[in-house]
């Protein structure tokens, strides 16, 4: 399982690269490879004897490479424990994740930190929580993890700490390293991370005095690798990369919002196994829910996860994945339902924490409220720096229960508004919500949701240019290319690497819902055209599209038809297939 070849790589703490080769070979690729990026090319390393590829070279060469992750110690290969491709570095081990393809989360790092200490917490002093404090310029605290950092704050915060390191889980201590090729076996001031291990060398240069513990190393001689993990290519012959070979999903994700019934009854079971049914019919693999947190947390210090448990294990037994929209705070909280105020923020971070931690990796997308560019939506009256904050504890709480599950902005409705009694125009309010704290929102969402807009007018047209028909087309936010507008803020904050999930888009047909008679414009016909082309341009034409939930499967059998839900359903209230569906299901996807 492990090599001798080990002994020969002298745990190299600073090291110069010795020469490179790069090649370009005539594999078959991915949808995500693009062939001009040098990154996705083979690069050897004399000094271990290994080569780095592919999406894990990209991942190596953007994040930190040599000083952050060492070199590469082994090749890619299958971990058949966990199910996916991995490559050891000196420093961390890489994950390979295609539900993820084509976001930031593509690549991750393993938790190698938590899985060298698991039988040292609650063991040794080192790692118990400290006091609390208030954060300064030189000192942070964690709630989440109860550890802080002080010495090595400068070094964590110039590189991409929470991503590279993640939190801290131990105090700074004095601790020997392992001898070669694990460590340098000497004494050094240290403290533990999610992902790694911070190191004092006071004696090297500046710029090399905080080095990385060499965790992979240390992994691998505990646990060792597949021997074919092992096996050296030379310096003109780079190895195959399999994850360049594997067939993927292009970026857009496929769902359907879809109603849930809480109760228990077999009567509920039926009704979910038919909606998975129609789901998977129409080829699609998605689904979105809304979890009320008024529903599910009813009086402090009781948390009823059972409702959303039986829906997320029916959906999860039938390969669907989920999004869960939460939204509405307890009247213990604020009677209107709306953002908590500052002295109650912390329940809904632990409310998070403790939904993520109950369905980790069964759910695989929170988003945080609902519309809270409307004023009913938020307690009546809309603060786009009260949402930044109350983003922030829901993504540490969901971060704390699951680490890897994708955290979403709340999707924006479109209003043409902007007035914060009745509501805020989406993209006046997404340039707040950017402008405050110095845009520190940035830090508290992987992905945008998104409710575009499209009343009566068809997918491609736009304001001003292209208009649509009728008295809904005289605002840039009642079109489905609103999102356009919404991208461009993002890059312009600095957010291009991160997706849009459309987590409700759609249109209805004849409404009898007061404020939607728009859809009296749009035959059952137009409803499956516009659909389909609006997957098509996600699909085809934004190239930064994540999931796309169109707005609705089938509230049509839950609700009344006098419910403004009941004509955006694609199926009929018994369960027959409107034209909608029926396009949406023989349309190409993947």
């Amino acid at each position: 399982m492990r090599s001798v070849r080990l002994l020969l790589m002298a745990a190299v703490l600073v090291a110069s690269l010795a020469p490179v080769a790069v090649f370009d070979r005539d594999n078959s690729v991915s949808a995500n490879y693009e062939p001009e990026k040098e990154y996705f090319l083979p690069r050897y390393f004399e000094d271990t004897g290994f080569w780095l590829q592919g999406h894990f070279r990209e991942y190596w060469e953007t994040r930190g490479g040599l000083m952050i992750f060492g070199m590469p110690i082994t090749n890619i290969f299958w971990h058949e424990e966990d199910g996916m491709y991995k490559q050891y570095f000196q420093r961390a081990i890489f994950e390979y994740h295609p539900e993820h393809a084509g976001t930031e989360y593509e690549v991750l790092l393993m938790l190698l930190g938590n899985e060298l200490i698991e039988d040292r917490e609650g063991v040794e002093p080192e790692f118990e929580p400290v006091e609390p404090f208030a954060d300064t310029q030189d000192r942070r605290y964690f709630e989440l993890t109860g550890h802080a950092i002080e010495h090595f704050k400068p070094y964590w915060d110039a590189n991409n700490g929470q991503r590279n390191f993640g939190y801290p889980k131990s105090r700074e201590f004095i601790e020997r390293n392992d001898p070669p090729p694990a460590g340098d076996g000497e004494e050094h001031l240290v403290q533990y991370f999610e992902r790694n291990r911070l190191e004092w060398h006071p004696d090297n240069p500046p710029e090399f005095q905080v080095l990385l513990g060499l965790l992979g190393v240390e992994y691998l001689q505990e646990h060792g690798v597949p021997d074919e993990a092992l096996v050296q290519h030379g310096p003109a012959d780079p190895p195959f990369d399999p994850i360049r070979e594997t067939q993927y999903a292009p970026n857009v994700g496929y769902g359907f919002n879809v109603p849930m019934r809480g109760d228990a009854s077999q009567e509920s079971w039926e009704y979910h196994d038919r909606t998975f049914d129609m789901v998977e019919n129409a080829g699609f693999d998605w689904v979105k829910v809304q979890a009320r947190w008024s529903e599910f947390h009813r009086e402090p210090g009781f948390v009823d996860t059972e409702p959303l448990r039986r829906f997320v294990d029916h959906a999860n037994d039938r390969g669907l994945k989920v999004i869960v929209s939460v939204t509405g705070s307890p009247t213990w909280i604020d009677p209107d339902g709306g953002i908590p105020g500052p002295g109650n923020l912390h329940h809904f971070g632990e409310f998070m924490e403790t939904m993520a931690r109950t369905f980790q990796g069964k759910v695989h997308g929170w988003e945080i409220w609902n519309e809270q560019n409307l004023a009913y939506e938020v307690g009546g009256y809309v603060d786009p720096n009260e949402y930044v904050e109350l983003l922030k504890v829901g993504y540490e709480g969901v971060k704390a229960g699951d680490n890897e599950a994708p955290v979403l902005f709340g999707g924006l409705t479109p209003t043409g508004v902007t007035d914060p009694t009745i509501a805020i125009d989406d993209l006046t309010y997404l340039q707040q919500v950017y402008a405050y704290n110095g845009g520190e929102v940035s830090d508290y969402f992987d992905h945008l949701g998104a409710h575009p807009g499209s009343n009566n007018n068809p997918p491609d047209t736009m304001y001003p240019h292209n208009i649509g028909p009728g008295e809904w087309s005289g605002h840039p936010s009642f079109y489905f290319r609103r999102m356009e507008q919404q991208r461009e803020v993002m890059v312009q904050n600095s957010d291009a690497d991160k997706q849009i999930w459309l987590t409700e888009f759609g249109w209805t047909t004849e409404n009898q819902a007061a404020g939607y008679e728009y859809g009296a414009d749009n035959t059952e016909q137009n409803q499956a055209d516009y659909l389909v082309r609006a997957y098509e341009i996600g699909k085809h034409e934004w190239n930064w599209m994540g999931v796309m939930a169109m707005w609705n499967l089938n509230y049509s059998t839950a609700v009344d038809p006098a419910d403004e839900k009941f004509p955006w359903s694609v199926v009929n209230s018994d369960w027959s297939p409107r034209p909608a569906y029926e396009a949406l299901r023989d349309m190409p996807k993947y």
